[in-house]
Parts: C-alpha cells; sequence; structure tokens
C-alpha cells in the first residue's frame, strides 16, 4: 500500500513541475478551486516526505511530534510552510477521528503561520488530503475526514486556510 501512496505523491511532483492549475482542489472550502489560486505568483519551495519540513520542531510536540507529511510547500516570500499535502491510498488517516493525522496537520500550520497580507503578496495556507475519490467514501474514511471538515471548516474560513481533497484518480 505504501508503494501506492509513493506512487500518488510522484504524480502530485511531476504535475506541480507542469504547473499548478493542473491540480484540483475539490469541496474547496475557500474560493480556491487549483492550487495556481493558492500559489498566485509565486513558486514555492517543495519539500517531500522529510523531517526538514517542520521549522518549530519543539513546538506543539503533542500534537505534530515525530509527523511528517507527504508534502510541503514552502514559501519564498514568507519562508513559512504554507500547504501541507498528506496523501492516501487505501489506508485510513493516522491517530482517532478527533485528532487525526490532518487535523493534527491544520493545528500546526495554523499555530506556526500567518494569514500574510490581503493583497496576495504570499501563497495561500492549505491543508489538503490527496486520495482516490472512492477512499472519501470509504464508511471510516468518509466519517473521519467529515468530522474534521464539521469541526474545522468555520475556523479554516476564518483564517483563510483553505481545506479540501485532491483526487488522486485524476492526477
Amino acid at each position: 500500500m505504501a508503494q501506492r501512496e509513493k506512487e500518488i505523491e510522484a504524480r502530485i511532483l511531476d504535475r506541480l513541475k507542469d504547473g499548478p492549475a493542473g491540480l484540483e482542489i475539490q469541496k474547496s472550502t475557500s474560493d480556491a478551486k487549483n492550487l495556481a489560486t493558492l500559489f498566485g505568483q509565486h513558486k514555492p519551495s517543495l519539500l517531500h516526505d522529510t523531517s526538514d519540513w517542520n521549522l518549530h520542531p519543539n513546538f506543539m510536540q503533542d500534537v505534530i511530534g515525530g509527523m511528517t507529511p507527504d508534502i510541503v510547500l514552502r514559501s519564498p516570500i514568507s519562508r513559512q510552510n504554507r500547504i501541507y499535502i498528506e496523501v492516501k491510498d487505501t489506508k485510513p488517516l493516522g491517530y482517532g477521528i478527533e485528532d487525526s493525522q490532518i487535523a493534527r496537520y491544520f493545528l500546526h500550520l495554523l499555530a506556526t503561520t500567518t494569514r500574510g497580507p490581503k493583497e496576495g503578496n504570499d501563497i495561500r495556507r492549505a491543508v489538503l488530503l490527496c486520495a482516490p475519490a472512492a477512499w472519501f467514501q470509504a464508511h471510516g474514511n468518509a466519517e473521519t475526514w467529515n468530522h474534521f471538515l464539521g469541526c474545522f471548516s468555520g475556523l479554516a474560513t476564518a483564517f483563510d486556510i483553505t481545506l479540501g481533497e485532491l483526487h488522486a484518480d485524476s492526477i
């Protein structure tokens, strides 16, 4: 299963090289319908499956300690991590329904970044989950994902953080 997740990650990385417009965000909680909308005119640094992503390794240990998002996009302007992408193929999100991986990544992004100027002078923030469309419909996965969206969509909107799905089938 992990091999298939790596294949999905590789497809995302290839698509990012071709341009972020092709990476469509499904069920976006903001007006961002693809990664190009989040990037604006900026080209982020890409961190793939590396512990170097965490700029605050001694902060939020109970929430994020030892975790690594599959893909992190860092701003060349603020030098902050702006977009976290977690990839799943068939495995469920780690941890429980209340404290899932995706909830932990959202809380970390919220606590370690700033909104940025309204003029769009930085990459917008997002926490995205990439999986096959069927993954989002499988009972346990859907329950955890929808619980996350139900709990955090309002907070994400208030702080201009996009939550959404990337469907691996269309990458």
